[in-house]
């Protein structure tokens, strides 16, 4: 149900969400669709213009506000501009109209439209739509045209990270809210576990074996990027089959909206064993990852891997359709340990673009610019005509790095990886996109040819999301604080921009995303979820006042109460609330550290029990908004399984994940405030080093050490259940927050 509110004499749509629900396939295709379709005419276009149908946009449209609105626009498909897209939002006889140059492209035109002339958002983290029962006309045209041809999604991790046992309904609207954001290539992981399951079978494999090799969904990714292999537990077929259905609905509905499925290509990973199977064959091993074994590495330029590569992309495509875009990265990282195995690797990349092109002819081979990857070897062997890198250090390698002249003029994207490992603060170098996107698309030898979203885990920052994706449709940098103010505009909705609202996001846009251009900057977590020390564990320095978190809850909570109903500011509300509890603690954590230094027992014990205190009350924050919950993130994983056995192991991985990752040294990587994560597993750490702490004042001796990695194990291995369903009011639960913090500055 949307909000029949009216709008303003300017026709300016104002929002508060009802959240939108989602259908199923079968459901949507048999009902919405025909519905919508058979309520708004489908225009094609003039002679002589492209004739795509519009059908899958309006369906998309459909799904994100529903068939009574997305019947009230009209959309047309039109011709590429030097093959650029671009879409132009109109109106005709009294309706919205919206042209565009693929069904994806007339989805971001209706993404511009809620933006520039709605105030509406929608998000992967709330949304706000409060429409009126007809759609508002834009007052004069609005035209945008891509920057580049290529706005490219996904961190290779970002399937581990992310939702690993994400079923269709999550991805279909993904997917929509992607296009929303005009992304017009999307990296796809799930599913390849079959390709590998069904080619290495023809080379010797049992189904059995390959089941022990291939590593449970959580860690794929770093499996395809040939950093380990394997799980402690086999992964069930059902598994690795259910990932391939969606995978096949993921490939498809991208190529139905006129998007791309960037699947991982071919570069020789293996089993062990594989000479062995394979007389006269030639793999090696390439070292070591963080402490993980490589996958063994089958010799590019060997015959048997032309073989492979072959039956590789064969398989591929019949499970999920042809692409001309495939990721690849030869020693992923390999400063780390890796080592070429004696394989000359410029021979070996000439062989594996070759394997690529002979099954993909003019497919352009995707690699990571990212800690020395692509490798000089890489970059010498490649057709820089075919190659494309999407660079993940544009916003934190010296500006000086000079990428047409290291990269040969190999075309490049401009690139981010704000989140490491699903890590939950608040925060983005996006004042760094602003400075120096536009400088380097200026450049007299240019190649960079658009954008790559890249964070770690894509679920969070909302307003990175929004601010990035522009990037690719401006032709001229942003007022920075104009922007911030449309931002708290759209996001909340009303007659015209709340002040609270505006006031709490120009001290956000001043903190938190105006983080300075250096990898340290990726790490401002806060320190609960850290293996407890009383030396700033485990995160780099803030690089602002907390205080000002504290100032932005306040304005954000004064927001008119009219604005308070949609999910988007829940969402906000929940993750700012969030946000101060969490650098709370570093305030705290160092006056806890001189009072245990100055053996004042009573300072020490006042002081853990107040953090304590604050962790709990952080748990209870947490457990009102689903995606700040433990419990749906092992409900997810266990959904996969058909068996006790394996959900068990499925349930491991998951929980490892995100406490031990695989090793020590790892550990705590992915970590993440969420509800029963925190409230359990890090609150029972800290209590536990406390008490240890607590125990060594009273008996005037060191502490005693504790295996953190023993403990995260122990948890790991459990089976208790978490919540699933979010509780309590987050404005009167953040208002407490406020006021227990307002009054105990000193704590």
């Amino acid at each position: 149900m949307i909000s029949s509110n009216r709008f303003s004499n300017d026709n300016q749509m104002r929002l508060t969400v009802n959240p939108i629900k989602y259908l199923a396939v079968t459901a949507w295709w048999g009902a919405a669709m025909s519905c919508a379709l058979a309520q708004a005419p489908m225009h094609q276009g003039d002679p002589g213009e492209p004739t795509f149908d519009v059908g899958p946009a309006r369906a998309a449209l459909t799904r994100l506000v529903g068939s009574t609105y997305a019947a009230q626009v009209d959309l047309k498909a039109v011709s590429k501009i030097d093959q650029n897209d671009y879409f132009r939002i109109t109106q005709h006889d009294r309706r919205v109209t919206i042209e565009a140059t693929t069904p994806a492209t007339l989805i971001a035109g209706f993404g511009g439209y809620l933006k520039e002339v709605a105030h509406a958002n929608i998000s992967l983290n709330g949304e706000q739509l409060n429409l009126p029962r007809t759609l508002p006309l834009p007052r004069q045209t609005i035209f945008h045209e891509a920057s580049g041809i290529h706005r490219f999604a996904f961190n290779d991790v970002d399937e581990g990270y992310t939702q690993p046992y994400a079923h269709w309904d999550y991805w279909q609207h993904k997917i929509d809210v992607l296009a929303l954001h005009g992304i017009n290539e999307v990296l796809v992981y799930q599913g390849q576990d079959k390709v590998y399951e069904q080619t290495l079978q023809d080379f010797g494999y049992t189904q059995a074996e390959l089941r022990k090799w291939i590593p449970q969904i959580t860690h794929q990714p770093w499996w395809l990027l040939q950093n380990l292999c394997c799980s402690h537990e086999p992964i069930a077929q059902s598994t690795i089959d259910q990932e391939a259905v969606l995978a096949s609905k993921m490939a498809g509905r991208l190529r139905e909206l006129g998007m791309t499925a960037v699947f991982p290509g071919y570069y020789g990973t293996v089993p062990p064993g594989f000479n062995d199977r394979n007389p006269g064959a030639r793999s090696v091993s390439t070292g070591k990852w963080d402490g993980f074994s490589r996958p063994d590495w089958l010799d590019p330029t060997h015959s048997t891997f032309a073989k492979v590569a072959a039956d590789f992309y064969r398989r591929q495509a019949a499970l999920f359709g042809d692409s001309h875009m495939f990721k690849m990265d030869p020693l992923h990282e390999g400063s780390e340990g890796a080592h070429t195995g004696g394989i000359n690797l410029v021979a070996a990349v000439k062989d594996i673009q070759g394997a690529l092109e002979k099954a993909h002819p003019g497919a352009t081979w995707v690699l990571l610019g990212w800690e020395g990857n692509p490798l000089p070897e890489v970059i010498r062997g490649l057709d820089k005509s075919h190659s494309l890198i999407v660079d993940g250090s544009s916003e934190s390698s010296p500006e000086a790095f000079d990428r047409e002249a290291e990269w040969q003029g190999i075309p490049y994207t401009f690139g981010t990886i704000w989140n490491f490992g699903g890590h939950t603060n608040m925060g983005a170098n996006l004042s760094t996109w602003h400075t120096r996107y536009w400088p380097w698309k200026a450049r007299p030898n240019s190649a960079m040819t658009g954008i790559a979203l890249m964070p770690e885990a894509s679920d969070n920052n909302p307003v990175a999301l929004d601010f990035f994706t522009e990037l690719a449709w401006r032709k001229a940098p942003a007022d920075l604080d104009q922007w911030f103010m449309d931002w708290a505009w759209r996001r909340y909705g009303g007659s015209r921009p709340d002040p609270h609202a505006v006031a709490a996001w120009h001290i956000l846009q001043q903190t938190a995303y105006d983080l300075p251009a250096n990898w340290d900057s990726k790490y401002q977590t806060g320190y609960y979820e850290t293996a407890p020390s009383l030396s700033e564990p485990g995160a780099s320095p803030l690089h602002y006042d907390p205080a000002k978190i504290q100032q932005a809850l306040a304005q954000l909570l004064d927001v008119a109460p009219s604005l308070r109903h949609s999910s988007a500011y829940r969402y906000d509300l929940t993750d700012l609330t969030r946000q101060a509890l969490s650098v709370r603690g570093r305030v705290l954590l160092p006056r806890i550290k001189a009072a245990f230094e100055a053996k004042d027992k009573a300072e020490f014990d006042s002081l853990s029990a107040r953090w304590l205190q604050l962790m709990k009350q952080l748990d209870a924050v947490l457990g009102t908004n689903e995606q700040f919950m433990l419990g749906p993130w092992l409900a997810h994983a266990k959904s996969y399984t058909r068996s006790s056995a394996d959900s068990a192991a499925v349930e491991y991985d998951a929980r490892a994940l995100i406490t031990l990752w695989g090793n020590p040294q790892e550990a705590d990587y992915a970590r993440r405030e969420w509800q029963g994560l925190l409230g359990d597993y890090y609150y029972s750490r800290w209590k536990a080093y406390f008490g240890s702490l607590d125990d060594a004042l009273d008996k005037g001796r060191k502490p005693e050490s504790i295996d953190w990695y023993a403990f995260g194990e122990k948890w790991a291995h459990e089976r208790n259940t978490y919540p699933t369903q979010p509780k309590g009011d987050i404005h009167a639960i953040a208002r407490h927050v406020l006021d227990d913090l307002t009054h105990t500055v000193q704590n």
